[in-house]
């Protein structure tokens, strides 16, 4: 079964943080996306000014997050917009990202790209519905 959740270990959490190149404040988490036991893969996020900032994604096995391919693309999706839930339900209105190498993949998502990343109102993958 899937699961993306914030992780547990933070100890381990932390060393994460602190071993990506983007610097992540004190608040910044890591969504953690496994299957059963094994790690498929994980975003590092953080509130900064009503904008859930996607600091870091990580696929273990894929250097390169700018040629996503098959499998690796359901996981950078997943990841994207599990972040895009947290941001909403931490209280966020846009959502962004950190990695330009993302921009291609994020723009085809609705994303605007630009030279440090790409961002777009959460609106455009989280869907808020009202009571009917």
């Amino acid at each position: 079964m899937l699961t993306i959740l914030p992780m547990e270990d933070r100890q381990r959490e932390r060393e994460l943080l602190e071993a990506i190149p983007e610097k992540a404040g004190d608040d910044a988490r890591i969504l953690m996306m496994r299957d059963g036991t094994s790690e498929l893969g994980w975003v590092a996020v953080e509130l900064l000014h009503s904008v859930l900032r996607m600091i870091h994604m990580e696929i273990p096995g894929c250097e390169k997050l700018d040629g996503l391919s098959g499998e690796n693309v359901f996981i950078a999706d997943t990841l994207m917009r599990s972040a895009a839930s947290y941001g909403a339900a931490v209280g966020a209105y846009r959502i962004g990202s950190l990695q330009p190498e993302l921009n291609g993949f994020l723009a085809a998502r609705g994303f605007t790209p630009g030279e440090n990343g790409a961002q777009a109102d959460l609106g455009v993958i989280v869907k808020y519905t009202g009571p009917q």
